[in-house]
Order: structure tokens, then sequence, then C-alpha cells
């Protein structure tokens, strides 16, 4: 009879074993379960891994464009050449013959060929000239890749407010501001690895495209801001100055027609620059107005009422005490009494003082508050300073008199040309605009930035008679007769300002700030500009160094704009310019070209010339424009803007008239030497 407990025994370990095989499956099945389905990504980008090497190329970066579709900032794809140090046969002869043509450190590439890396970027972005000596080497191991590069087509025209773009990424000015727009996607290039771990590219391989980016455009215009510019390259280089700013402003919009800032740098070589070049002064520096802002002074009183047109203030022959303190004018043996429109027309420190003391402390400080001292003005640029406006309740009664003459208080220059296009707007604020649109990767509009006004600072009248005021300025007997421009009215102040004195704290003795801001013309008001000149030597004063090169920004601006002085025309109806801003953008060349074999007028260019306008101060474009209509011949000679013209201004148009137009050639002219443009009409 068999053992029970021995068949007891065998069962169990049956059942033992059983069980454990069981459990042997479930954790098979379990781990197979885990790495097919929960694993699969991870594992797969794992295996992925080890036969696959991906490069970074950097995005196409959307266009930047002046109002006009002028290009200002474009991206243009270039090589890039790239070694795998795997497949080169001969690293140090390969490293030595690459740095004689690409201008590299021998020993150092040398060392990155003899890596054991799988691949290394020898030098990217390459000019065609130097792609093509690299081609000629036929080193084997090497290889190119297409990538974008940021080109500057106008070179330091405008740079500090564009900025500019390295490695796919905004440094400075718009590009920075607005690098989430403009940049493109990222493209991943990618390669195989052999079993040897060796990198491995087809030559030829076609890349991804790079996606582009956004575009912008701006409201500068690229016509006012060479105008800017050159005038205040030739003021810092006649005066001795250290640096210059000017700011075109539209009043009644608020766009920023130009911003200038000497010296300036070259975006396309921006490492060659120390970093105090990129700097934007107009929005970024902080500077005493000085006499510039006796206007907002005189416009807070008379709103608050303090101050009547016809009051007279007694300016104490040139001396006025106040505590322990001096004030003086700079006029010899100074004035008695004074009207409102006197002491802005003579620039008095006593009477603009005693008009800020009618007025007092938290009134003065509110008023300037609302024409926007003390605060950021919310321009799309980086690095805006709000500057420093002291609260009212820290002023002496000594600060509150030097502070209504602007000394005491510090703004920036785009600050109060904002300030001063509120009085030529009547009265009301405007937020300043550098951007006009924003533009999507295929040019579909994005945003467009209009015209946005903050709120009224003074009313209509006032705004009419601190206009008829600052005219006085600019007439005989004014200190800023240098500003006026003939035919026309301009409203405007000078200013000059003591510096202060880093290390003694004080005012100093020698260095100053000469300005003059205005608007003009003073009845209807198309451009404010204003000038900051930095430390000149030649004289100090705002009258003598900045309203001159006021007058030449805003003569020159207005020209190009088609707003000329009414005596110049021969009859109101014998021309009618349409807006310039309306003709298509073309750089110069091109469009001595288009013009030459044009038949019929562009349609937007709407004149019907009798006689012959005033072309003096255009391009070579706006000049051909308003040519174009009478089907006349014209000689073109020289490059940049027209200095002269024959027949002279104002002479009777005949089908047969030849003109001439003689060029003054500038720093960031790109016109034609000699060329002959036929704008008559074709017989068919």
């Amino acid at each position: 009879m068999p053992d029970r407990r021995h068949t007891r025994w065998m069962r169990i370990r049956v059942l033992l074993a059983t069980g454990f095989l069981l459990v042997c499956t479930a954790v098979v099945l379990y781990r197979v379960w885990n790495l097919q389905v929960n694993q699969s990504s991870w594992l797969r980008e794992l295996s992925q891994g080890q036969y696959l090497k991906e490069i970074t190329l950097e995005p196409m970066r959307g266009p930047i464009e002046d109002r006009q579709g002028a290009p200002m900032a474009v991206s243009v794809m270039t090589e890039s050449v790239f070694a795998m140090p795997g497949q080169l046969t001969d690293p140090r002869l390969a490293g030595k013959k690459l740095a004689q043509v690409l201008g590299l450190d021998p020993k150092r590439l040398v060392r990155k060929l003899s890596s054991r890396k799988h691949f290394t970027w020898v030098k990217r972005r390459l000019s065609t000239e130097l792609a093509q000596q690299v081609r000629d080497l036929s080193l084997p191991g090497v290889h190119f890749t297409a990538e974008s590069r940021r080109f500057y087509p106008s070179r330091d025209l405008a740079s500090s407010v564009i900025g500019f773009a390295g490695d796919g990424r905004g440094l400075e000015g718009v590009e920075l501001m607005f690098d989430g727009e403009l940049r493109g996607s990222t493209v991943l290039a990618q390669g195989l690895r052999d079993a040897r771990g060796q990198l491995l590219f087809s030559e030829g391989v076609e890349l991804p495209a790079l996606v582009r980016g956004g575009g912008l455009v701006l409201t500068l215009d690229r016509t006012i801001q060479e105008i800017a510019e050159t005038v205040l390259e030739e003021t810092v280089s006649s005066t001795g100055a250290k640096a210059a700013t000017a700011i075109v402003l539209e009043p009644h919009s608020g766009e920023i027609l130009a911003m200038a800032n000497v010296p300036t740098f070259n975006p396309n070589t921006f490492w060659k620059f120390t970093a105090a070049r990129f700097r934007n002064r107009a929005v970024t520096d902080c500077y005493e107005p000085g006499s510039t802002l006796k206007i907002f002074t005189m416009a807070a009183a008379l709103s608050a009422g303090v101050l009547q047109p016809e009051d007279r203030i007694d300016c104490q022959r040139g001396s006025f005490v106040i505590g322990a303190h001096t004030i003086h004018d700079s006029h010899r043996g100074g004035f008695e009494e004074l009207t409102p429109a006197e002491i802005l027309m003579n620039s008095s420190n006593i009477g603009i003082a005693k008009i800020g003391a009618r007025l007092g402390k938290q009134a003065l400080y509110q008023g300037l508050r609302q024409f926007g001292f003390g605060r950021k003005t919310g321009i799309d640029l980086p690095g805006e300073s709000r500057c420093r406006l002291r609260k009212a309740e820290r002023w002496s009664d000594v600060g509150l008199a030097t502070i209504s003459f602007g000394q005491g208080i510090s703004i920036t220059p785009l600050q109060l040309t904002v300030a001063m296009g509120s009085i030529a707007n009547g009265g009301v604020w405007m937020r300043p605009l550098v951007i006009k649109e924003i533009r999507g990767p295929a040019n579909e509009l994005v945003e467009r930035f209009e015209p946005e006004p903050a709120g009224r600072v003074v009313s209509p009248a006032v705004a009419r008679l601190l206009t008829h005021m600052m005219v006085k300025v600019t007439e005989p007997g004014g200190t800023g007769t240098g500003a006026a421009i003939a035919g026309l009215k301009v409203a405007g102040k000078t200013g000059t300002a003591q510096k202060v004195d880093s290390i003694t704290g004080g005012y100093s003795k020698d260095r100053r700030v000469a300005s003059f801001v205005g608007f003009v013309p003073a009845d209807r008001p198309r451009v404010v500009v204003l000038v900051v000149v930095d430390e000149p030597t030649s004289s100090p004063y705002g009258g003598v160094v900045a309203a001159p090169a006021f007058a030449r920004i805003a003569d020159g601006a207005l020209r190009y704009l088609g707003v000329f002085a009414e005596e110049e025309l021969p009859r109101a109806e014998a021309m009618v310019p349409a807006p310039v801003q309306n003709v298509p953008p073309k750089q110069e060349e091109s469009v001595l070209a288009e013009l030459s074999g044009q038949a019929n007028p562009s349609p937007r260019i709407v004149l019907a010339l009798e006689r012959l306008p005033d072309l003096r101060g255009l391009s070579v474009r706006q000049a051909l424009g308003r040519l174009a209509p009478a089907g006349l011949e014209v000689v073109v000679s020289g490059s940049g803007r027209v200095k002269s013209q024959q027949p002279p201004p104002g002479s009777p148009v005949a089908r047969t008239t030849l003109v001439k137009l003689g060029l003054e050639k500038s720093p960031n002219a790109a016109g034609t030497e000699i060329a002959v443009v036929s704008n008559r009409k074709k017989k068919r």
C-alpha cells in the first residue's frame, strides 16, 4: 500500500514547481509588455541616438523694412563648412590649409580636427568667395550646409534703432525687442553613424528649408533718417562734440520718422565696436534739458490760470536772490520787465523762475508729469529710461526755480520730443510709435499699430498761444534765429545746460549740452525735430550749435515730404503733390532703370506740372517721381540728394526741357555717378 505521506509531498512539490513556472511566465510577459508598449518611445529614441546625429541650423529671420518698404534688415542664405574628423585622411594638413584660407588659428583648428568627435564646425556663414576657396581644396571629410545670415543693406543707417542679431537671436534694438516675432523655426539636420561610430552625410543632401520668421515694418523713413544722420555727422565734426542725437516725429500720429545717434556702428560687423556704440541715446540717456523745459513750465502756468499773456514779469536786471543762492540771466545787463513771450524769446531764467514760483511746487510737478517727464513713453524699444523727476515734497525753494528752467531734472531726448509733439498736436499727447506693422512668415498682416492718443495735456488755445511764443524765438531778436527756414514759420526753443561733474557732484564749468527742439510749419505742423549736441567745443549754446542742425534736418525732411514755402510755388495750381510716402519704395539705381523705360507715369504720383518745382534736398527717387508726369528728360550726376538743378525752380516747363540734377554725395548714399533718364512717352 503506497505511503500516503510520500504521495502528499509529491503533490506539494508539483504545485510549487507549477507556481514558480507561472510566476516566471508572468514576469516575462510583464517585461515584454513593458518594453513593447510602455517604454517603446524611449527605447526608439535611445536606439536612434546610437546611429543618428542632429545638427541645429539657425532659423531664417524675417525682414525689417522702413515705412516705404525699403529693406533695413534681411536674411540671406550662406554656406557653413563643417568637418567629420573620422573621415579626414590627414587632420594636420587639412587644418593648416583651412586655417590659411579662412583666417583661423591653425593650431586650434588642427586640435579640433584631430579630436575623436564625430562632427565639428569649422566656420559658419562664409562669403561666396571663401566657400569656393574651401571647395577648391577638395578635402575629404569637409562638407557644407546652408544657413541664414543677417544682413543690413543700409549698413550703419538707423543701427541704434534696428540693433543686430547673432546666431539667430536678436541682441540689440528692435531685433531684440521683437525677437519672438522675427525668429523662424529651428531646423535639425540628421546624419547617420556607421558601425565604427563615424558620422556620414551625403554631399549635396537637401536639408529641410529654413522656416522664416515674421517681419516688421518700421515707422522710420530711410531718406529722412539719412538726412538726420548726415547732418548730425557734420555737426559733430564741425563743433568737436562728443556725440549728438536727433529725432524727427510726426506730431498727429506719434510716429517716429527718424531717430539718429552719432557716433554709430555697422551692425554687419557689430563685434568690431564697443558696447557703448550700441546704445540708443535717444531713449536710454538722461540729461538735464536746460532752457527747452521753459516751454512746459510756461504751459503749466498758462493752463493753471496763474499767468496771462499780457502779464509783465520783473526780471530784476539779471540778478535774482533766492535764500543763499543767486540766479542770473545770460544776457549782459539782464532785463527789466518782460512779457511771457519775451521771456521765452530771450530765454530769461529769472522770468521763468518767477513764473514757476507763481505756479508752486505741486502744480509744476503735476504739469511736468502730464507732459510725460519722469515716466517712460512706452515706445517699443529696449532700455528706455524714465529719468529723474523728484517728488514736489523734496523740492527746495531754489530747486523750484532751477527746475523751472530745466536744471535739477533729467529727461531723455524722446521724452522732450514727444512733449513738444503734444503742443504741435493741439495739446494731445501721443504715444510714440516706431513699429508700424508686424507681418507673418507669408507677409500677411498680423498687427497694425494705430495712432494712440493718451490724453490732453493743454487746451488747444494754450497750445496755439505757446506756438505763437515759440515762433518769436526763431525770429530776429530771439535766441533761436539759426533754426529759421526761409518762407516757413518755425516754432521752437533753444537749450543750453551744464552737465553734472561726476567727481565733484556740482555742475561742470566747461561741459555742456546744447539743444534745440521745435516744429514746422508752425501753423500746420508736419514734423517735430529735436537736436541734442553733447559737449560741443566750438560753442556751448543751443542757438549756435543745435539750431542750424535743426533747420537743415527739418528743411530736408519737409522737402522730401512735399512741404514747401508758399513763395517757392509759382502758382497754387501749378503743382499738387501727392503724399510722398505713397511712392513705391525703390533703391535709387533700380528707380533710374525703371523710369528710363517708363511709358506712363506712376498712377500713385499725381502732379500737374506747368513750372519746374524746387527739387533741392530731395532724393533721386523723389525728384524723378515729381518730374515723371511731365515726360521730361533728366540728366543725373553724382549720388545722394539733389544739390543743384538746371533750369532753376519756377522755370516754365516745355516738352523739350532738359533737366540737369547735381547730387551731393552723402556717407550712406548709394546712387549712380551719371544717368540719363527719359520720361517721355514712347511713340507706338
